[in-house]
């Protein structure tokens, strides 16, 4: 036996049991029918579901014994047990939900009250669950919260005794389906006879796994198409780059020309601003009628002097 299990005594005409229900849901507008299963079942394990029922009826407050009228103690027993069930019931029941209960005292009363509300089976009730089914769409939902919506709204409209056909139950949940489920669509539509809801569960499950993957594996697409797409460009700049320096050529052999004669000088000639010689050296070729010529890109002279 576990260290958390607990042993349950079964509740005698002098014991007062304290129904712990604090691993039971607590009680919305909408889970009436699976709370009401847990509260039950947990209340007729403690031999005590005739309290929510109203099958264990209160005795008489007094008896009355030749003449002398006494206070009955199995009256004041059923309502302290009474009244520790009600607070359990209470403390299971969420806050939105309990004003509801305002005027109950007993926890029969309170069993009535939420039954006589959520499981009465109105016609304007069960028209609006059943909207509600129509509009009842995925859309940015996990599977698992969008099939729930489903099965409760089920289960609502059979405790209400009306109850939705397995078939039309499997075509409410593939209607609200977007087109990314369309391989579970056609694969059930397919078939000759329709899955369980559980089957069905499964199976939408794996599809929004795939789904997931995909999106992860396409995400990384981008980064790879920008890097293959910056490597491209990087090349055609670096080819771009080589033309332009072969084009600039003639001018780098040019200087290289220059600096391989051994000129001592490598300033810039201020007279014809050809690089490679001083304004006295042009001076004396422009006497004698010599000089760089602009026209054929060179020197009209041999060669300068050191």
């Amino acid at each position: 036996m576990s260290a958390t299990s607990e042993i349950v005594a079964p509740a005698d005409a002098s014991s007062l049991v304290n129904v712990n229900m604090s691993n039971v849901m607590k009680l919305t507008s909408t889970n009436f029918l699976m709370w009401k299963r847990q509260v039950h079942a947990l209340c007729n394990g403690y031999d005590l579901a005739g309290y929510l029922d109203g099958s264990t009826t209160a005795p008489d407050a007094t008896l009355t014994t030749e003449g002398t009228t006494t206070a009955n103690p199995a009256y004041k027993h059923w309502q302290r047990q009474d009244q520790l069930l009600l607070s359990s019931i209470l403390g299971a029941i969420s806050l939105s939900v309990q004003p509801l209960l305002s005027k109950a005292n007993t926890s029969a009363e309170i069993w009535s009250t939420l039954t006589n509300t959520y499981a009465t089976p109105s016609r304007g009730h069960i028209l609006q669950i059943r909207e509600q089914l129509k509009q009842w769409k995925k859309g940015a939902k996990s599977i698992e919260d969008y099939f729930n919506g489903f099965t409760t709204r089920f289960d609502q409209l059979a405790l209400l005794a009306s109850p939705i056909p397995h078939e039309d139950q499997i075509d409410y949940i593939l209607g609200g389906l977007p087109d990314e489920y369309k391989q579970v669509t056609d694969q059930i539509a397919g078939r000759d006879t329709p899955p369980s809801l559980t089957v069905l569960h499964e199976e939408l499950i794996n599809q929004e796994l795939k789904i997931q993957m995909f999106l992860t594996a396409s995400s990384s697409i981008p980064a790879s198409a920008n890097l293959a797409s910056h490597r491209g460009h990087n090349t055609r700049g670096l080819q771009q780059s080589r033309g332009n320096n072969t084009m600039s050529q003639p001018r780098n052999q040019f200087h290289s020309r220059s600096i391989s004669r051994g000129r001592g000088y490598q300033g810039r000639c201020q007279i014809c601003g050809v690089q490679g010689h001083n304004a006295r050296w042009c001076s004396q070729l422009q006497s004698s009628g010599r000089g760089y010529s602009h026209s054929s890109g060179g020197y009209q002279a041999a060669s300068p002097p050191p």
